[in-house]
């Protein structure tokens, strides 16, 4: 079954804080979301980082750009495969509270 909620989290070398960022949406109260990371060519362990989140939760999708689309084609990337019926989009240094 499809999650009603998408979040879209894009990124560009984003280790310092993604760690933090991801930990926080999958400790939302609501676990009715999928969250969709596009890795926009980080040159950093970024990639390392999102790909050991996927691997320990179902809910995490991940897209490699091929080359550095910037911010708004990063979203609209994550945008084209959500299958939430809301999409939103946080930040790699953005930090949601549980509820």
């Amino acid at each position: 079954m499809d999650p009603l909620v998408s979040i879209i989290l894009p990124t560009y070398n984003g280790s310092k804080y993604i760690r933090e960022s991801i930990e926080s949406c999958l400790a939302q109260e609501f676990t009715d979301f999928e969250l969709i990371i596009v890795n926009d060519c980080s040159t950093d362990n970024t990639p390392a980082i999102i790909e050991e989140y996927a691997k320990k939760d179902p809910r995490i999708r991940i897209i490699n750009n091929e080359a550095n689309k910037k911010l708004p084609r990063s979203l609209n990337a994550g945008s084209d495969i959500a299958k939430g019926k809301y999409h939103t989009w946080t930040s790699d240094d953005n930090y949601y509270a549980p509820n």
